[in-house]
This record gives C-alpha cells, sequence and structure tokens, in this order.
C-alpha cells in the first residue's frame, strides 16, 4: 500500500490527526490494534483549549450534544461514603463563581464532560467523511525509513496476514506503551509510579449526588482493604453510570486481583448503602507514570500523545493535551505534502510541544501527590481517622492546626481543579514556526500564576487571544478564533492596515499556493471591535498587524504599517514556512 500519512493508534490523537489532516485533502490510514473505539470512558474531562481543536474541525456542537454541562460538573467533594460524612469539598472546572469570567474570557468554548468513549466514534466518523480510512484489529510490528518514505509492517490480528504500508509520513499516536517509540528507541525519562483498578459500572446514585453536582467524588473510607484505600466515583452519565478508580494505600507497585465480589463489597461500601443496585460493566488495571519522552521526532516519524507524554489523569490533561498534540502536527504535515512548506517545519514539532507535554506530566504528578498530602491529613486507618476528626472539631490550638492543615490541603487540590493557566497557556517560545522582530518585547508575567491564570498576549508563539467579534449590528459574533484557524493562516489589522490586507491578497493569488485571508477590525472594517477587546489585546498599533498560523497561534507581528508590507509578509512566512 501507499498511502500520504500512515497513524499508528485511533485514539484521540490519532483521530484528531487523521480528522484535520483530512480538511486539509490529506487522506490518512488510522490503525488500531484494537476491535474498535475506545470501549471504556477512560478521559473523560474536556477542557476548553480542547474544545477548541474541535471547534476548528467542525464537530464542536455535536460533541457538546453527547456531552455532559458544565452544571453537572460543578463539584470536586471528600467523603467518608456517599451516604456519609462530608469532609469537605470545591468548586470544579470553571465553576467558581468568582472565576467564572476568567473562563468566559479565556474562549469561545465551554468545558464539558465528554468520554472518550463517546467522543471517538464522532472523531473517526467525521474523519472518514473527509477520506481517512481506520483498520481496527491491525498491529504494528516494525518500521523502517530512508530519504524516500517510511516502510510499515503491519499485521492483520483477524486473519494474520501481514503487509507493508509505504507512507510519506507516519505518526505515532499509540499510548502509553508506544510500540512506535520502542521502535525508534526514543529513550523516555521518568518512570512508572504504582498501579490502578478501575471499575466501569453502572448505579443509581442520585440520592447521593444530585444535591452537590460532580464529576469527581473522592471516598476516604478508613474500613478499605490495602488496594482500595482511596476512591473516586468519577461520573460519566449523571447519576447512573460511573467509572471508580481505586488507590492503593502504598507505592510498592503490588498488582491486585479482587474478585468480583470483593469490588461489589468494595463498593457498597463507599456508597455506604447496600440496597444499591450495581452492574459492573468492566474492570482494568492501568499504571500511574512520571514520564517524558526525550524528543518526538526521528525524521519522517513524528511521535504525539500519551506515547510521548504519560501521566496520571489528575487536572484532566491527558487527552486534551493529545489533541493539541494533534493539531499542531496535522497543518504542517499537509502543507510540507503540498509543497506550501518545507520538510524543516516539521522539526518545529519537539520544541513546540515537548514542553508543554513535560509541564503537563510535572503538574498531574504534583496534583497527584496533593492528594497524597490530603488523605495523610484525615488518615486512612480507623484509630488515625477517629483521632484527625477529633482534632478538626475540637476548640483548640492543636484542633486549629489540624483545620489549617485540612483547608491548605484542599486548597492545593484547588490547583487541579480550577488549573485554567495550565489548560490554556501552550507557548511555543523560540521555535523556527514563530518569528519575532528585532525590537519586539516579549511579555512579562512573572506577576501570573502559570497554573490558575491564562497569559493573554499576540506575542510570536502565543495563542491567538479569544475576542468576540461581528461583521455588523445585525450579525451573528464570531470569536477571532473562528476566523484564525481552518487550515489557513490569517492576518489581523485595523485602521490604516489596509497594505497588509493587500500584501495577504498577493501571496493568496500567487502560484505559492498557501491559503491566507486578512481581516480589517474597526470603524468601517470587516469586524467590529464589539466590547472593544481587541484594541486592549492586539500588542500593536491600529495600522499593525498580527499573523497567525492555522493552528490559531501567533506567527508573527509588526507594529505599524509598512511600505514593505508584501516583501515583509512574505519573507516571515517563507521564515515561518521553513524555506
Amino acid at each position: 500500500m501507499n498511502v500520504p500519512v500512515l497513524i499508528i493508534g485511533a485514539g484521540p490523537s490519532g483521530a484528531t490527526a487523521a480528522l484535520h489532516l483530512g480538511r486539509l485533502g490529506i487522506k490518512a490510514l488510522v490503525i488500531s490494534r484494537h476491535h474498535g473505539t475506545a470501549n471504556t470512558p477512560r478521559a473523560h474531562i474536556f477542557n476548553q483549549r480542547a474544545m477548541e481543536v474541535l471547534r476548528d474541525a467542525g464537530i464542536e456542537d455535536r460533541c457538546y450534544e453527547t456531552a455532559s454541562s458544565m452544571e453537572h460538573m460543578a463539584h470536586s467533594s471528600f467523603l467518608d461514603k456517599l451516604a456519609g460524612q462530608e469532609y469537605g469539598r470545591l468548586w470544579a472546572w470553571g465553576n467558581k463563581p468568582k472565576q467564572k469570567g476568567d473562563y468566559e474570557v479565556a474562549s469561545p468554548c465551554k468545558m464539558s464532560d465528554l468520554p472518550q468513549s463517546h467522543l471517538e466514534p464522532i472523531v473517526v466518523e467525521e474523519a472518514e467523511k473527509l477520506g481517512a480510512e481506520f483498520r481496527f484489529y491491525t498491529e504494528f510490528l516494525s518500521v523502517t525509513q530512508d530519504s524516500s518514505g517510511v516502510y510499515t509492517l503491519l499485521r492483520d490480528r483477524s486473519t494474520g496476514e501481514t503487509y507493508t504500508v509505504f507512507s510519506c509520513y507516519l505518526i505515532g499516536a499509540d499510548g502509553a506503551r508506544s510500540a512506535v517509540v520502542q521502535a525508534l528507541g526514543i529513550p523516555i525519562s521518568g518512570k512508572q509510579i504504582n498501579t490502578a483498578f478501575n471499575v466501569h459500572l453502572e448505579a443509581d446514585l442520585t440520592r447521593y449526588i444530585a444535591h452537590r453536582p460532580g464529576s469527581l467524588n473522592w471516598v476516604l473510607n478508613p474500613e478499605a482493604p490495602d488496594w482500595s484505600a482511596v476512591g473516586n466515583f468519577r461520573m460519566v452519565r449523571p447519576w447512573h453510570e460511573w467509572v471508580v478508580s481505586m488507590h492503593p494505600a502504598t507505592k510498592n507497585g503490588i498488582r491486585f486481583e479482587p474478585t468480583e465480589q470483593d469490588i461489589v463489597k468494595r463498593l457498597h461500601q463507599m456508597i455506604g448503602d447496600d440496597t444499591v443496585s450495581i452492574k459492573i460493566l468492566s474492570t482494568f488495571e492501568w499504571t500511574i507514570n512520571d514520564q517524558v519522552a526525550d524528543y518526538w521526532q526521528k525524521e519522517r516519524i513524528l511521535c504525539i500523545g500519551d506515547a510521548v507524554h504519560r501521566h496520571p489523569p489528575i487536572n484532566g490533561l491527558g487527552s486534551n493535551t493529545c489533541l493539541s498534540d494533534a493539531f499542531n502536527i496535522a497543518w504542517k504535515v499537509a502543507y510540507v505534502l503540498k509543497g506550501i512548506a518545507k520538510p524543516a517545519l516539521l522539526e518545529t514539532l519537539t520544541p513546540e510541544r515537548k514542553p508543554v507535554g513535560d509541564a503537563i506530566v510535572r503538574r498531574a504528578n504534583t496534583g497527584m501527590e496533593a492528594h497524597r498530602a490530603l488523605w495523610s491529613v484525615i488518615q486512612l486507618t480507623p484509630e488515625d481517622r477517629a483521632k484527625a476528626l477529633t482534632l478538626l472539631g475540637e476548640d483548640s490550638i492543636a484542633g486549629r492546626q489540624k483545620r489549617e492543615d485540612w483547608t491548605n490541603a484542599l486548597e492545593a487540590i484547588d490547583a487541579e481543579v480550577q488549573a485554567l493557566g495550565i489548560q490554556m497557556n501552550q507557548v511555543y517560545l523560540n521555535s523556527a514556526g514563530t518569528a519575532v522582530e528585532p525590537n519586539d518585547l516579549a511579555p512579562d508575567f512573572s506577576s501570573v500564576d502559570p497554573i490558575k491564570e491564562q497569559m493573554i498576549s499576540t506575542y510570536p508563539g502565543y495563542h491567538l487571544p479569544h475576542v468576540w467579534l461581528a461583521k455588523d449590528g445585525q450579525s451573528t459574533r464570531k470569536s477571532t478564533l473562528d476566523l484564525a484557524g481552518q487550515g489557513r493562516f490569517a492576518l489581523f489589522t485595523g485602521n490604516g492596515g489596509d497594505c497588509w490586507i493587500k500584501a495577504a491578497r498577493a501571496l493568496a493569488i500567487s502560484s505559492w499556493g498557501i491559503d491566507i485571508v486578512g481581516y480589517k477590525i474597526g470603524f468601517g472594517g470587516d469586524y467590529m471591535d464589539c466590547y472593544r477587546e481587541w484594541a486592549k489585546v492586539r500588542g500593536v498599533e491600529e495600522d499593525g498587524v498580527v499573523l497567525v498560523r492555522p493552528d490559531q497561534f501567533v506567527a508573527w507581528r509588526y507594529p505599524r504599517r509598512s511600505d514593505q508590507a508584501n516583501i515583509l509578509l512574505r519573507r516571515i512566512l517563507e521564515r515561518v514556512l521553513c524555506f
């Protein structure tokens, strides 16, 4: 077989890459060793940056139709039992009243609870409409490459037949046990920390959850067995379908194989009500990792997703980052295949995405330790728990200290469930895929909390700020992100910046084949700055220009108009596209 792009792995990163390649006219062959799309909910929290990727692909509304809303995700609760004592709760996922505005400013999209088992079929179906081919139950065996392309040996697991696929490029998106990464010999730094046990089940828990709606409900039960010292009822569908994760008391990595009777007994213990009917759908063990790949590319083979960043699900950053990985690489591969960019553009994958991947692995594991610190305050054995609870209610110096310790431990977890910054602050500095003018100064965000607060700037390498615009008083408003993206470059200017619009038009009709559009924002322009917000964030004069890449990251900006606009714009695009 001969295909432009072969993708190993049909999960969030692989399927999303195929979808965005398809939107740019590039057909991909996607293989997966599994029978089909995800058969368990797995990832579920999808943040605003990930929803922007789905919005650009034209499937945001369809995803919202099957997702649970932000209101269903309102809390993270910490309890003795679902039917028992509550120790505390946190506002979660943008629902904290004093921070809702920050989330609305950040993006035109809303956070959602979208189980992976519901997302993947949508992405696969839409990718197939655009020409992608998915072959499930097909196994990656080996790969070689030369200057002409990539030769991949595959095996049909149904028939045992093996065959070779030749592709111009290969994307390795085959998860945390990536055979592609292993075959390439890419070093993985870090370690596997522990194992955990998940149960996918159906049980009507409305009476215990609906009054404090939340996607995460932590049970810190002192009667728990060692293999399930702490558990979490994670909503799949409110309030009758759940994935319950069970975490062992120690980090010794010992594997546990509880019977179904053990599991049901433990679940009833966590609920605090033996009369609740429980239907177990599946059980599975998973590994808590703290691992990153040393690099993400080897010549014509590019690796993304959990293959190169492996971490616990704290902060819900896994699949979200996978989608952004795919968005980053899809347009680059398409531009190279079309001859619009040079292959060197692909070498920006590691410098741009690895810092993002490394940061989310650090954050997720820091968050995991914050949970362990919380457990240590409340204690996990019956005797120690009784002492901790006595102190928490005691009017004494020791009691006040215990309450302060508990409050501080909960506030540390607030950095998990109200972490707008770590979700949105993906920045590509010092990349060949961006260009900075000599006198352009980087913004100073030293006073910004990078975990909780968004860094908003049009400095090259930052994500295009979201601002609402409208054509006129009779038009539906649009985000700046809706005008950018779509597989093309976009430039934004204002009154006096007609030179940039003309330069964009000249490039669009040139023999280069680059897709670029220009917008004039302001009075008499293409769009009104409805709330006068673009003027505050554009970072250039009215007649200056902000050039945005197809993945909605700023490629370049220039402070004012120029008589050399055509030359400047072409020179910058040649630089960004590695000519």
